[in-house]
């Protein structure tokens, strides 16, 4: 059944380190049948219990070959109710080559250009998520750079860091903010980044709003 397994996200930036997650694609050409799903669940949890620390970072999404040929958001076929919302952005990245390949051929015929319409709509929907995370204020902090400077620039290819350390040179009337979370997820964070991330998330969020609020409108002709 297998096709390919693609990693992609903050581990394949230089400059995030040390990393968060680690992003991968399983490509397959077939479903799963049912003893399949039962088999890889059983694998994941015997990868957090052997490799603590390790095993829970591993963000995978398994999909069908014909669907990571499509523009379509594809359904992760370990999770049938899960879609995945950001295929336009993880689309974006491979394109830009920001990829490695773990298993398989190079993926030119797959992970297809997406508009600026498609990486817009799965921006909104990073919005939708940090706004109901605010609970992980660094990685929300982080995340609505990396969003600010997608609309900004319309490249939606950057990782989050690198994202931060642009937005402390645009906003620096933030730049307090946006170090702490870098410094959390370099894991140089101290007592005092925490207390600062959780009392102007919710601030920074209302500002990144209101810049949003004059990305999203269209230049005039």
């Amino acid at each position: 059944r297998l096709y390919g397994i693609y990693q992609h996200g903050a581990s394949v930036f230089p400059e995030a380190k040390p990393v968060q997650d680690i992003d991968c694609h399983v490509i397959l050409k077939r479903p799963l049948s049912k003893r399949n799903r039962q088999e890889i669940l059983s694998l994941e949890e015997s990868l957090k219990e052997d490799f603590p620390n390790v095993g829970d970072m591993l963000d995978v999404y398994i999909i069908l070959l014909k669907e990571a040929r499509g523009t379509a958001n594809p359904q992760h076929q370990l999770h049938p109710i899960l879609y995945d919302l950001a295929w336009p952005l993880h689309c974006a990245h491979v394109r830009a080559g920001y990829y490695r390949v773990l298993n398989g051929p190079e993926p030119n015929r797959i992970f297809p250009a997406p508009s600026w319409q498609a990486i817009a709509t799965a921006l909104e929907h990073e919005l939708v998520y940090i706004q109901d995370n605010l609970n992980y204020p660094a990685y929300c902090v982080l995340n609505l750079c990396r969003v600010l400077y997608s609309y900004t620039t319309r490249d939606p290819a950057v990782s989050k860091q690198a994202c931060g350390m642009w937005a402390c040179q645009q906003f620096k009337q933030w730049d307090l903010v946006i170090r702490a979370a870098l410094r959390f997820y370099r894991r140089q964070n101290g007592p005092a980044d925490e207390i600062l991330l959780r009392a102007r998330v919710e601030s920074f969020l209302t500002f990144a709003l209101e810049q949003l609020g004059t990305l999203r409108t269209p230049a005039p002709p």
